[in-house]
């Protein structure tokens, strides 16, 4: 009985500190919250949950705590601006520690309950702080391998529309319509970019945007054709080595996939075998209540 009080207790205490925060945040009310989310959703311009945009909005309250180093915070901005989040590094580090401590609170909790789950939920704790932290580098480089597994066509493309038009904003326009979604974006980026302002600038941002050695060399030869320089014979040779790369990489994806497989079946097998020991098992102790 006390135990169970214990526990009301608790939930009481967690949903009154819930919407004591929310006050002082100053966080929306769930209703308008629901209404933002679906204006969201219906736009396509985000895929939060509800709960992220609440923990984002304690997070900017309490960011100002924070004082991260500079060339931590140097690669976490250009992580996040990459990954299209407009957000401070301040404010996702504050948003991984909250998600982090939430689990931690709850493990406080149940160390008077049963001591060995709130361990099990600090360990939990801890991979809830680098699951979150670590998101947008993830993102970032799933984000740069779509990039980069499109540029081979991308430079072929270059290479074939070079023997007509030297235009290089023509060009990028042109393969814009047949782009994949994450190069598309980028593309879109950067076409907005050259006509409001510098073609090699533009062109450069978009370097940088990326971060990839093997679009680099695409921007590099964009920018000489840029400066007036014949350029077809580089974006041959570019779009011959690109070809390569993308085929090695494709050979060692087809290797991984039958060591990936092999602990499945190994896994099966041991089914398998299980189920015949558990049938012959039951059998000979049935055979053996015959005997006595």
């Amino acid at each position: 009985m006390t135990e169970l009080l214990i526990l009301a207790a608790c939930i009481l205490t967690g949903t009154g500190c819930y919407h004591l925060s929310c006050a002082i945040a100053d966080v929306p009310t769930s209703r308008t919250s629901r209404m933002m989310m679906l204006s969201r959703k219906q736009t396509g311009s985000g895929k939060e949950n509800l709960f992220d945009v609440y923990l984002t909005k304690i997070a900017e309250k309490c960011a100002f705590l924070l004082h991260l180093d500079p060339i931590r915070k140097g690669k976490l901005s250009q992580a996040l601006s990459i990954a299209g989040l407009p957000v401070t590094p301040e404010v996702y580090t504050m948003k991984a520690i909250l998600s982090s401590l939430l689990v931690a609170v709850c493990a406080v909790f149940l160390f008077f309950l049963l001591p060995l789950a709130g361990l099990l939920m600090i360990g939990l704790a801890v991979l809830m702080w680098f699951a979150v932290y670590y998101q947008v580098f993830d993102l970032v480089k799933k984000r740069k391998k779509a990039i980069e597994a499109e540029l081979a066509r991308f430079a072929v493309s270059i290479q074939q529309s070079l023997s007509t038009d030297r235009d290089v904003l023509k060009l990028l326009i042109s393969y814009r319509r047949i782009a994949g979604t994450e190069l598309g974006t980028e593309l879109d980026i950067t076409i907005a970019d050259m006509k409001t302002g510098n073609y090699e600038q533009a062109l450069l941002r978009f370097q940088n945007r990326i971060g990839s050695t093997m679009l680099s060399d695409i921007v590099r030869g964009l920018i000489g054709t840029l400066r007036g320089d014949d350029q077809q014979m580089y974006f041959k040779m570019l779009a011959f080595d690109l070809r390569q790369m993308e085929q090695n990489n494709l050979k060692k994806e087809a290797a991984r996939r039958p060591k990936q497989m092999q602990k499945y079946s190994m896994l099966m097998l041991l089914c398998i075998l299980f189920i015949y020991v558990v049938v012959l098992s039951v059998e000979v102790i049935q055979s053996l209540g015959s005997f006595f």
